[in-house]
């Protein structure tokens, strides 16, 4: 059993070029997510992602599923059918291989969620 407790870790300002449009910070919770190393122990990568006002994902893909658990403020969700505004509590699944994207976007408020993708799940920006 592995117990982290909200003092433990960092919260650090993500700079990976899958963001866009404003400050990004990323806490990795288990697995490894953004650079960061949430511990070894996970079959999954799971972190919390707080997108500033404005701020998204580029497109992308991952070659595994991916949830999304909003647990503050408002954001939105795209692919190639449309955009979706999602708000805490908000569930999402994204299949592997979906061209997508994620964030706070044009909103007005930042939004955080809980991201979940399967450990050995690459990911490859779509978007210059």
């Amino acid at each position: 059993m592995r117990v982290t407790h909200a003092s433990d870790g960092n919260t650090n300002q993500a700079n990976a070029p899958i963001f866009t449009g404003g400050d990004v910070w990323v806490r990795a919770l288990a697995g490894a997510i953004g650079g960061q190393q949430g511990g070894d122990d996970a079959d999954f990568n799971l972190a919390v992602v707080q997108f500033g006002a404005g701020a998204r994902t580029k497109n992308h893909t991952h070659s595994s599923e991916q949830m999304l658990y909003v647990v503050a403020g408002i954001g939105k969700v795209g692919n190639a059918e449309g955009e979706h505004v999602i708000s805490v509590g908000d569930f999402v699944i994204i299949p592997p291989g979906e061209d997508h994207w994620h964030g706070a976007g044009d909103t007005g408020s930042p939004m955080s969620h809980l991201a979940i993708t399967r450990r050995d799940s690459l990911t490859e920006v779509t978007e210059d």
